[in-house]
């Protein structure tokens, strides 16, 4: 039994293994990509119409709201656009090859896969300085690859793909000035970098706000306890570095600085001027009929004009919240085409999560005291549980003001799950410590496991034609061969409800 623990170890932890988890990654998300008819179900057509809109405007400084984007909101003061704006660029370039439609959303998901996979990249590099072990490490990656909708996401034009590498970039970000405090020596291009990446991140999805300024805090806190003396001594420093970078790179490092203080401050700063709020309501900048075209703020606002009595208890919601997060992982939806059609999840790699997560909770409260967590895995765990408090939040107002849980999406967990994988799999190993063996074993198991339909087998085996691009038939056939492959050696439980 050792012997063949020391070979899973060796196999799990290989760059080979690496390497084909990212080719599977690409794999998976392209089938998606390719077979999926436009729009699919995260808001592709959300994303892609105000892509559009930015194609029209070099410069993303809209003085008032564009013709006909009623449907998209409050497009001049949205603060979450640095995605569809940088999305146009490319846009533009596919236009001017092809006037199909079909092509150039083809296109644009495949920049999409590309940014995914540098979040992923990131990650991994985020948990190995963490002190998480290669075996570790990569089995991590191949069970987040193989959640279902991490494909169906990746495989879509969503501004979810560059949040990722936001988050995980401001976590790697951090942990190098954390580093940088402690030898004390603050290099300036990490900490324009960062300052830079927090208002971009920002910029991108106003849920990166409190990741970043819990980042903020976190190096204050460090910075406090390393130079609470030397402060002065530190700043001289840094100063003393600037000068001493080329000419190229200072002037790179200024440009960053000016033109993300510029993005931040047009978008946040002057809606704190004008609305008295960083993210202002729909009805705030337009009027109400305007916005009832826009579908979340429609959806709202007459769930609540309907609403009546609310159990208000944050605990019953909370387990309702626990549970649709669990089902959105792992469940397949369709587009708005066929009225979001949603199946079932595929049982065994779903119950699997369910036992991960639990075990590994159980473990960390058994186990706290003596794990002896590194800072990095703290500082994880940290901008972790702020991100999904703040989530929480969000979600339980929302459901006191409509009276049901609307956005309860399991995807808005993604970008921080492989950081609450550090300190789950710290403490599950400490647990199994007493069998050497169990670890990697149980690494081979839950992979085998999520290889029973999940990932794109998810997709494979709960779609039909009607989620497939029209008049394509060698995408419908291939879908079918596939099936056809998979149905006799997936346990794939119930297709419909």
């Amino acid at each position: 039994m050792t012997q063949i623990a020391r070979t899973v170890t060796a196999f799990l932890a290989s760059r080979r293994f690496l390497v084909a988890v990212f080719i599977f990654f690409a794999f998976e998300s392209a089938w998606v990509a390719l077979s999926s008819a436009y729009p699919m179900a995260f808001d592709e057509d959300y994303h892609f119409g105000l892509i559009r809109v930015y194609a029209d405007h070099w410069l993303p400084f809209l003085s008032s709201q564009p013709p006909d984007a009623n449907q998209f909101g409050a497009v001049a003061r949205d603060t979450s656009f640095l995605y569809h704006w940088l999305m146009s660029v490319p846009y533009r370039l596919v236009v001017a090859v092809t006037s199909s439609q079909t092509a150039q959303i083809i296109a644009l998901r495949f920049i999409n896969i590309a940014i995914f996979g540098i979040s992923l990249w990131l990650y991994v590099g985020a948990l190995r300085r963490m002190g998480m072990s290669r075996m570790f490490t990569h089995t991590a990656l191949a069970l987040f690859v193989l959640i279902p909708i991490v494909p169906l996401l990746a495989g879509q034009i969503n501004y979810d793909s560059l949040f990722m590498v936001f988050v995980s970039g401001i976590t790697l970000l951090t942990f190098t000035l954390i580093e940088q405090l402690r030898a004390g020596r603050l290099r300036p291009v990490t900490l324009v970098v960062f300052v830079a990446v927090c208002m971009l991140g920002s910029l991108t999805k106003y849920a990166f706000l409190p990741i970043a300024l819990t980042a903020v805090i976190i190096l204050g806190v460090t910075l406090w306890r390393t130079h609470r003396t030397r402060l002065a001594q530190l700043i001289r420093h840094v100063k003393e570095d600037s000068w001493r970078l080329p000419r190229a790179m200072q002037l790179g490092l200024v440009v960053l600085l000016v033109v993300s203080s510029v993005l931040f401050v047009q978008r946040y700063v002057v809606n704190l001027a004008q609305y008295h709020t960083p993210v202002p309501d729909c009805a705030m900048v337009l009027d109400e009929d305007a916005c009832k075209a826009y579908g979340p703020w429609a959806r709202n606002y007459r769930m609540a004009s309907e609403k009546t009595a609310v159990n208000a208890n944050p605990i019953g919601y909370t387990w309702t919240w626990l549970l649709g997060l669990h089902y959105r992982l792992f469940f397949m939806v369709n587009g708005p085409h066929h009225d979001y059609a949603s199946y079932p999840m595929v049982p065994l790699p779903s119950a699997a999560f369910i036992v991960l997560a639990i075990s590994g909770f159980i473990a960390l409260l058994l186990y706290w005291r003596a794990l002896g967590l590194s800072p990095y895995i703290v500082v994880g765990l940290v901008i972790s549980c702020t991100y999904v408090g703040v989530l929480w939040i969000n979600n339980y107002t929302d459901y006191l003001q409509t009276g049901w849980p609307v956005a309860v999406n399991g995807r808005y967990l993604l970008p921080v799950l492989l950081l609450l994988a550090a300190p789950w799999g710290k403490a599950l190993a400490r647990a199994l410590r007493p069998w050497p063996f169990a670890m990697p074993l149980a690494a081979a198991v839950t992979i085998v496991l999520f290889l029973q339909g999940g990932g794109v087998g998810s997709f494979i085996l709960r779609t039909d034609p009607t989620w497939y691009w029209p008049n394509q038939t060698i995408v419908t056939h291939a879908n079918n061969a596939a099936r056809t492959v998979l149905d006799p050696i997936i346990f794939e439980g119930p297709k419909y409800y």
